[in-house]
C-alpha cells in the first residue's frame, strides 16, 4: 500500500475530516519560491518595489506573532504597520491584497498537492464530511487547487471563529456544525505541528500532520 492508499486508509476512519489549506493543500515551499522570485524582479524592476517587499514581509511577521487568543483585525495590523513604516495603511491594504491574495492564485493552482486532492474527492464520495480551515480567507485558493464545489470553508477573520490557530476556537465552531459526529470521529490534518497540530489537541481531536515532501510526518 502506498502512502496516498495508506492517508486515505487512515482518514476513512474518521466522519468529520478538517484541512488545513496553506502547505497542505497546495505545496507551500514551492509556491514561496516562485513568488519570492516575482517580488525580487518586482522590487528590482520597480521604483517602490523594496518598499512593498519590506511591507509585505512585516505584516507576515506581525500577522505571525499575533496573540491567538485574541481575535484576529487585519485594519489593526495595517495601522500597526502603518505606524512603524510611515505608509499609508490604504496603501499598505492595497499591496497586501495584491501580493498575498489575488497575484498568488495561478502559483496555488500550480503547486496544489494533486494527490492529496484525489484523496478528498474519495473521501467526498464515500460519504465523509470535509472542510477546509485556515488561518487566512479560503475561496480562492479552493478554486484554485481544485477542490470540489461545497466543500464549507471557514477562516479565522470570519466573525463566528476570529482567532488564530492553536486557539481551538474555530475547531469547535466547525465541531458545532457537525452536532451528530463525536470528537472521536473528528481529525485535523494540516502541515504544522505547532499550529495545526497544537490546534486539534487543544479542541481534544486527532490530528495528523504532513510532511514537506508527504504524506505522513
Amino acid at each position: 500500500m502506498n502512502k496516498q492508499e495508506r492517508l486515505y486508509d487512515k482518514l476513512s476512519g474518521y466522519e468529520l475530516i478538517i484541512f488545513d489549506m496553506d502547505g497542505t493543500l497546495y505545496f507551500q515551499r514551492g509556491m514561496q519560491i516562485r513568488m519570492a522570485m516575482r517580488l525580487i524582479g518586482h522590487a528590482l524592476l520597480n521604483k517602490k518595489g523594496l518598499r512593498d517587499l519590506s511591507l509585505i514581509l512585516k505584516y507576515r511577521k506581525l500577522r505571525e506573532k499575533w496573540d491567538s487568543s485574541k481575535a484576529i483585525d487585519d485594519a489593526e495590523l495595517f495601522v500597526l504597520l502603518s505606524q512603524q513604516t510611515g505608509t499609508d495603511k490604504d496603501v499598505i491594504e492595497g499591496i497586501i491584497r495584491k501580493w498575498m491574495f489575488d497575484d498568488p492564485m495561478d502559483v496555488v493552482r500550480e503547486c496544489s498537492d494533486r494527490k492529496l486532492i484525489d484523496v478528498i474527492g474519495r473521501l467526498i464520495s464515500v460519504g465523509k464530511q470535509v472542510c477546509v480551515y485556515s488561518d487566512y480567507p479560503t475561496e480562492d485558493k479552493c478554486l484554485a487547487v481544485g477542490l470540489p464545489e461545497g466543500i464549507p470553508q471557514y477562516y479565522c477573520g470570519q466573525e463566528a471563529i476570529k482567532t488564530m490557530k492553536p486557539n481551538p476556537s474555530g475547531l469547535f465552531y466547525i465541531m458545532n456544525n457537525f452536532p451528530d459526529i463525536p470528537k472521536k470521529k473528528v481529525i485535523m490534518v494540516g502541515d504544522r505541528s505547532d499550529r495545526d497540530g497544537a490546534a486539534a489537541d487543544n479542541a481534544g481531536i486527532d490530528s495528523i500532520i504532513l510532511g514537506r515532501f508527504r504524506f505522513l510526518r
